[in-house]
């Protein structure tokens, strides 16, 4: 049976073995197999009662007839007895619709009118992991999608761990060293925006928003009043504003937020601060306006990382 651990009230799912299948030439089963909850084979010309009767030597025979390469009939034995075989504890995976869709199927074979045969799926098939999350390609690593280049079949998942992990929305040990050395970086480099003057901040920021594809529309801590930076997307024509302070309090804010509420030609507000107050900081886990973002904090520091910008701000405070 399909081993389900419990973990803080979500089931992660525990595979003995993960295969890939293949759901027909050109994808024909795949809208079927998914909307009716069954993994599907053609092999048509293979006798259904050869293989629950597990006459290998016999489907050998037949293919060897058809003059195949002694590798192409062992694989396709080799497949049959995945299909037919496989223990209700082996997640299946396929890819429909650019997403991963998984399940655990029950073992009996069903022959179709048409001559193809069907294992149906444990509750379904799943694109989701077992928080709710959507298992899109483009979240996945290539080391899991290129097992969709398999000219078979059935194919062994080389990548069980990762594919486990993806599903059970568990990240693996790397991951997490590597997550917490970030989390030490951001602290160390808004320890060193702390220590800029408050002329190579507004630089600083300048810089990031460069690096965003923003462009200035004016000159730098020279714009109009309330404002430090004038923005323009070059792809959407939005203008933002944007204010800078090395200090800020909440107070502080909403006076600069009522100012930007009168400038109509502004898309967005940009409140940057390297050192805010607690109440202020308090106040952006209850900020929803799509329009106006606060960045302090670790939020900040990562704009810093990923602007490519560290190696300028060490040589700044050193």
């Amino acid at each position: 049976m399909v081993k389900i651990i419990k973990d803080n009230f979500m089931e992660k799912i525990k595979a003995i073995k993960i295969l890939f299948i293949k759901l027909g030439k050109a994808a024909e089963f795949e809208e079927d197999c998914i909307n009716n909850g069954y993994l599907k084979i053609d092999f048509r010309e293979v006798d259904h009662a050869d293989c629950i009767n597990q006459e290998w030597d016999k489907i050998r025979e037949y293919y060897d007839k058809q003059n195949r390469e002694t590798y192409v009939v062992s694989s396709f034995v080799n497949q049959l007895k995945q299909f037919y075989f496989e223990s209700e504890a082996t997640l299946w995976i396929t890819f429909y619709k650019n997403k991963m869709w998984w399940c655990f199927a029950n073992k009996e074979i069903e022959l179709l009118s048409d001559g193809t045969k069907i294992r149906r799926a444990i509750n379904g098939w799943s694109d989701k992991d077992i928080a709710g999350k959507q298992l899109s390609s483009e979240l996945l690593s290539g080391r899991l999608l290129k097992v969709q280049g398999w000219r078979g079949t059935i194919c062994k998942v080389k990548e069980k761990d990762y594919c486990s992990n993806k599903i059970n929305n568990q990240i693996s040990l790397e991951i997490q060293k590597t997550e917490e050395s970030l989390a030490g970086l951001k602290e160390n480099i808004l320890t060193l925006i702390e220590k800029l003057g408050w002329k190579d901040f507004e630089i600083l920021v300048d810089m990031i928003f460069r690096q965003a594809g923003w462009q200035r529309a004016g000159d730098l801590g020279k714009t109009i009043k309330s404002i430090d930076l004038e923005l323009l997307s070059p792809v959407t024509g939005e203008m933002a504003a944007v204010q800078i302070k090395s200090q800020s309090t909440l107070k502080e804010f909403r006076k600069y937020l009522d100012d930007f509420s009168k400038m109509d030609q502004y898309a967005k507000f940009f409140y940057i601060v390297h050192s805010p107050s607690e109440d202020l900081k308090n106040y952006e886990a209850s900020l929803d306006d799509i329009q106006v973002n606060l960045y302090f904090g670790e939020k900040l520091s990562g704009l810093v990382i990923n602007s490519g910008l560290v190696d300028w701000l060490m040589r700044k405070i050193s």
